[in-house]
């Protein structure tokens, strides 16, 4: 008996093995919840709150899924090392790889000192690199497997503030196009690049009402983003669906870039 289609992508990462970083709040956690209802063992990165964390695991458990939370500082090296090999030593494997581990800072640039500028790069850029390169060997084990960096519509739309965040954000959409044609044809690398989200991250530019009016007027769909407005995008290209696309930054983002 034929399934449906709506089913079918229900469970489209059944079986899948997939590493969240920055998976315990906001948009990962989002990320990791739809994969998780689609069928996907989650191992769930965090660094500060174990709590949420563990929280989402128990959450996924209990909706028939898998999970377990890896704790990783993502501008240690070292520790994405022990990270990889953690995960490495729960599935054997990775079959999706998804970079959402990241901080901003919203100083302008004459407001940026160089430790809060290089504390970004660290996270954001070299982190997402490092995480990406030590899980190569896991990668390579998995089934069709496929990373999702997570950009910024700011990494190519500039705004004033953030400068350490934008630029970051910009190096690890390069980043994903140059990943892409030197793993292919093994793995695919695709990026999303979401608009305004509201999430802790950004609490107080989505809470401030003029803030959040200049915003939603500046945005085609006129709306903020949830964070479940992520998950679907990632999912669709970790999964069977986009087999014939990489090197992609697919913006979730309402349209920001339209002007």
């Amino acid at each position: 008996m034929p399934v449906p289609g709506n089913q079918r992508e229900s469970r489209s990462m059944a079986g899948r093995v997939v590493l969240v970083t920055g998976g315990s709040r906001g948009i990962g956690r989002a990320i990791a919840q739809d994969l998780g209802k689609a069928g996907a063992e989650v191992a769930v990165g965090y660094v500060h709150d174990r709590k949420a964390a563990e929280s989402l695991v128990s959450e996924l458990i209990g909706t028939g899924a898998s999970g377990r939370a890896f704790r990783a500082d993502l501008s240690r090296p070292p520790e994405v090392r022990r990270l990889l090999a953690r995960v490495g030593s729960w599935r054997g494997r990775l079959d999706g790889l998804v970079t959402c581990g990241g901080i901003y800072r919203g100083a302008t640039v004459e407001g940026t000192p160089a430790s809060e500028w290089e504390e970004v790069l660290r996270v954001d850029l070299i982190g997402s690199f490092e995480t990406v390169r030590e899980a190569l060997p896991l990668l390579r084990a998995g089934r069709d497997p496929a990373v999702v960096t997570i950009s910024s519509v700011l990494g190519s739309h500039p705004a004033i503030g953030g400068v350490a965040y934008q630029a970051a954000k910009a190096g690890v959409e390069q980043m994903t196009r140059v990943l892409a044609r030197e793993l292919a044809p093994a793995v695919r690398v695709n990026g999303v690049a979401p608009g305004f989200i509201r999430t802790d991250l950004n609490r107080g530019g989505h809470e401030d009402p003029h803030y959040h009016r200049f915003v939603s007027e500046g945005t085609p769909l006129g709306r903020w983003g949830e964070p479940e407005d992520v998950g679907p995008a990632v999912r669709f290209l970790l999964g069977p669906g986009s087999r014939n696309v990489t090197g992609v930054v697919l913006g979730v983002d309402g349209g920001i870039p339209l002007g």
